[in-house]
């Protein structure tokens, strides 16, 4: 696709204006009868009087399944180039969704005019000479390299310039009740006495103890926390993709060689894609000469150059050169003898915290593994040797680990029992600091608020938890623990409600906000609008 449209994604996915969608999507919708009818054998839905066709159904579930399948990809896990069920109901509700605006659109008059479409072309980088001016041939031939005509892809931008005008419609101002209703909630202000309480300081004098029968309950009841993790080992090859040297004559022969890929594009205008496809194909070869060696891995033979490494190695660079000499000229992969290209192994455990992705591609993986890049242009093909899953470990050797988490339940337990004891010694004292905390919808609370608050020995995640917890809770004191090992006990003394200065005087993040939040409701009323006066049918169910 051309990179207007992936820098512009606002113009090809529709933002999701409510979430309960998801909810009910599926009781707005209609099935057709009877299977597919005359009327929808080319389409797989109505919305309104407008059809959602069979080609840009499938262009739609093509377009979020490569992006799935990338990420699968990345991950390690496997890709079995079925269709998703889950994909296909995600393209067949962005569709509709789009379908609904284009409705709504019509009905209230809403369109985009030829000079809209020409401005949008007009100001498109990619479409502009060297002094930033439009240029007609540039367009065409830039249109024509991604596979589009000029009719098709200024329908496109249509179609994007429409949703992109429906999300912004109507851009009502916020009228003067509105701003006070919203600013009356948002600046009302609770000054409440604060006491910060630490876990060590706590507990330095409580005496706690457990005893052999409470290690063995607790461990009953949480056995499953303590087993030894699943190892694995494996064989494997790993390339740095900036070793793999290319020339001019090796990438022209590649660029012939595909030519039909690169239709309509000049060697020298597809030279980047065509030298990362030639890398991707180098490690495509060497993915196909471990498969071809696999048997003999399994059974271990002792031809095989296998070097143990605790990190992984990527090949050397002869051993590239020798692939590449075998690909380059089409030699038979077999004639590599097993000795000439050296493996590596490596072993993996669960609780690794290095190669995620890898480990997750082999413990759910047998025998030869696709190609996996586990970090920026660095790819490894690994072949698991070795597999032990993970064993629950018997008491003895769990005791220990079992004792230490007992004594933190225990001591969790009594730091919460003595700060709310702590909180009913106190009764009307005055806790120790008092500090005016702001209910504030926009921003956080003011400066000398949040002073205050580090002063105490709070941080900022701290600060948020706390008045979190504080403001949605209807208590006038209480305990709110943070992490672990702190425990802040409040108690609201007053509550002071916003004077008109407070009202009249707001600031400009305060406006936009009031703004966006208007807007997100507009937004919401005219998606629920349309869901409930446009039909939809779904063509899709089949006899």
């Amino acid at each position: 696709m051309l990179e207007w449209m992936q820098k512009h994604k606002k113009y090809l996915v529709i933002t999701v204006w409510v979430s309960a969608l998801a909810l009910v999507f599926a009781s707005m919708v209609e099935w057709g009868g009877g299977g597919f009818s005359a009327v929808s054998s080319d389409s797989v839905a109505k919305v309104g009087d407008i059809y959602i066709s069979r080609q840009e159904y499938q262009r739609k579930y093509n377009e979020i399944y490569d992006n799935v399948a990338e990420y699968m990809r990345q991950v390690g896990l496997p890709d079995d180039g079925k269709p998703m069920p889950e994909i296909e109901q995600e393209a067949f509700r962005i569709l509709v969704q789009e379908k609904l605006l284009e409705m709504l659109a019509k009905d209230i008059g809403v369109s985009i005019t030829s000079n809209e479409i020409l401005e949008a072309l007009l100001n498109t980088p990619e479409f502009q000479d060297a002094t930033h001016t439009f240029n007609k041939e540039q367009y065409e031939k830039l249109l024509q390299a991604n596979r589009w005509n000029t009719a098709d892809y200024e329908a496109f931008v249509a179609k994007a310039l429409l949703q992109e005008k429906m999300q912004n419609f109507p851009l009502a101002p916020v009228s003067t009740l509105e701003t006070n209703a919203f600013m009356s909630a948002g600046k009302i202000k609770d000054v409440a006495e604060l006491r910060l309480l630490h876990k060590d300081s706590v507990l330095k004098n409580a005496v706690l103890q457990t005893a052999d029968s409470e290690i063995r309950s607790y461990w009953e009841r949480n056995k499953e926390k303590y087993y030894k993790p699943a190892s694995y080992k494996i064989a494997y090859m790993a390339l740095d993709m900036g070793e793999i040297n290319t020339n001019r004559a090796m990438l022209e022969k590649f660029y012939k060689d595909n030519e039909r890929k690169y239709k309509n594009l000049t060697f020298e205008q597809a030279l980047e894609e065509v030298e990362a496809d030639y890398r991707k194909a180098v490690l495509g070869f060497a993915s196909s000469y471990m498969a071809t060696i696999s048997k003999n891995i399994a059974e271990n033979n002792k031809d095989l150059q296998i070097k143990t490494s605790n990190v992984i190695t990527t090949m050397e660079s002869q051993s590239i050169a020798l692939l590449q000499k075998h690909f380059d000229g089409d030699l038979d992969i077999k004639d590599i003898a097993l000795q000439d290209i050296p493996l590596y192994s490596l072993q993996l455990n669960d609780d690794g915290s290095d190669h995620s992705a890898l480990i997750t591609a082999v413990s759910s993986g047998k025998g030869l593994l696709a190609p996996l890049e586990y970090s920026k242009d660095h790819w490894i093909i690994p072949y698991i040797t070795e597999k032990i899953p993970k064993q629950a470990l018997s008491f003895e050797l769990a005791k220990e680990l079992a004792s230490r988490d007992l004594m933190a339940e225990k001591q969790n337990d009594e730091f919460k029992k003595m700060a709310y004891t702590k909180l009913s010694q106190i009764g009307e004292e005055n806790l120790g600091n008092v500090v005016p905390l702001h209910l504030s919808l926009w921003q956080e609370q003011n400066m000398q608020s949040h002073k205050q608050l580090l002063s105490l020995g709070l941080n900022d995640m701290d600060i948020r938890q706390a008045l979190d917890y504080i403001m949605r809770h209807n208590k006038k004191e209480g305990v709110v623990f943070l992490g672990s090992d702190k425990a802040l006990l409040f108690r609201v003394v007053k509550q002071e409600m916003p004077n008109y200065a407070d009202l009249v005087n707001i600031t400009n993040a305060e406006d936009e906000a009031l703004q966006e939040a208007k807007v997100r409701d507009l937004r919401n009323a005219m998606f629920e609008y349309a869901m409930k006066h446009y039909k939809v049918i779904d063509y899709r169910r089949q006899n």
